[in-house]
């Protein structure tokens, strides 16, 4: 078997001295360096005294003499939310499982463990992330999804200079974006380590297997939010491949389509006692000039955007929405300032102003569960490709609130949607 990298570094904690010597002579020949404990107690002094936690992944007992692995799990969640944590466990009760699952760990494996298994279950979480694990979470996913992406613009920009653009490529770059991302968090992800805890279920007598009700609600939660992701996904082809009608509106019914939105996410922008503020409509100060639209559509764009302005801004924060109109269109503008948790003092950074809208690309990996966001990193890009399909454009900018005694960085997510003479 083809050894792991030498700088790989484990965290073991298994009280069993034997089989602490088993794993540690097992992940050694591969070229690991392993760090065993035998109490949760010392092994989290370890951690302490190395905050930056430069481990690759972490192995872990459930049952431990000083309390449950789980517990230790939670205490590595509050130091590093990134680092693989494979749990092995004599258990197969579904509803430890599930606990240990609900911590965001990377695998659960249960006892016997089978050497090739162990390490295959290791190879797999290293094989994309390497030494990315020893960064902060979001300076691990801001290197990962830019040098992605900047690879892929400069083979895109140098093809296109020399006439030489492979669509074979691009498809092969967006799908393993795509694997990447449906193989992480809720969803697809969940579902293929359910459908584990549900083979070492109890069966009945016709060998049925017969379901715990949390396990049959853990599957039936993400397959409802699987469902979301194909229900997205239908939405881009059906705008990549102009299967949208469009048809005429004006500027007056765009803006109220917003303010729908709005009273319906309201519940939303309670979970982090936010406000929507949006100034009143008044027709007379805008243009009677048409504006091609699909209201289904414009929909769930002012819907992803005020979603990802909710997520990303500060609680009890207000979000404002903008919108005048000139000769030539509508303009609209949705402005939210920056949670503290972005550590940006001076806004977006400007490299990153248009790869936002690019599919996958995340500024920050956490999963907002409450918000019902799907957290793939393709909300905006939707957003994007869905207004250009009717001729709009929208960009992003850092502006600066000095209203305050500190001036205060806030987002701009400006749409611009042209005036039509006809219907496409």
């Amino acid at each position: 078997m083809e050894k792991l990298q030498s700088l790989t570094k484990v965290l073991l904690l298994e009280d069993d001295p034997t089989i602490s010597l088993l794993y540690s002579g097992l992940l050694q020949k591969q070229g690991m360096e392993v760090t065993s404990f035998a109490e949760i107690k010392s092994a989290l002094e370890y951690i302490e005294s190395n905050p930056f936690l430069s481990e690759s992944v972490i192995l872990t007992d459930l049952q431990l003499p000083d309390g449950n692995g789980l517990e230790f799990v939670r205490e590595i969640r509050k130091i590093n939310k990134s680092i693989p944590i494979i749990v092995i466990t004599s258990t197969e009760d579904p509803k430890s499982i599930i606990e240990v699952m609900k911590e965001h760990v990377q695998e659960y494996i249960i006892k016997p463990v089978i050497p090739a298994e162990l390490l295959s279950r290791i190879k797999y979480q290293l094989s994309n992330k390497d030494k990315e694990y020893q960064y902060s979470e979001y300076e691990k996913q801001k290197i990962i999804s830019l040098e992605k992406l900047l690879d892929w613009y400069s083979y895109k920009n140098h093809s296109l200079k020399k006439g030489e653009f492979n669509t074979q490529d691009m498809h092969k770059n967006l799908f393993y974006g795509l694997r990447t991302s449906l193989a992480q968090g809720a969803g697809f992800g969940i579902l293929t380590q359910i459908i584990d805890i549900i083979k070492v279920m109890p069966k009945a007598e016709n060998g049925n297997f017969i379901l715990d009700s949390e396990v049959l609600n853990l599957l039936e939660e993400n397959a409802i939010y699987a469902k979301k992701v194909l229900d997205r996904f239908t939405e881009i082809e059906e705008v990549i491949f102009d299967r949208i009608p469009a048809v005429q509106t004006n500027p007056v019914q765009v803006l109220k389509e917003l303010n729908s939105v709005k009273s319906e996410m309201s519940p939303i922008f309670l979970l982090k006692n936010q406000s929507f503020v949006m100034g009143e409509i008044d027709t007379k100060n805008f243009e009677s000039k048409p504006i091609l639209w699909n209201q289904k559509y414009f929909h769930n764009v002012f819907y992803e955007l005020l979603l990802n302005a909710m997520r990303f801004s500060a609680s009890s924060s207000k979000i404002y929405s903008l919108f005048q109109s000139n000769k030539d269109g509508l303009v609209i503008s949705i402005v939210n300032s920056l949670s503290e948790d972005f550590q940006m003092r001076d806004g977006i950074p400007n490299e990153y102003l248009e790869l936002v809208f690019e599919p996958f690309f995340r500024l920050h990996k956490n999963i907002y569960e409450k918000h019902g966001s799907l957290d793939f990193g393709i909300g905006l890009s939707f957003v994007r490709q869905t207004l250009q399909k009717f001729g709009g454009t929208i960009s992003a900018f850092n502006i600066f609130d000095h209203t305050n005694s500190n001036k205060e960085p806030k987002i701009e997510f400006r749409i611009f949607l042209p005036y039509s003479s006809s219907e496409k």
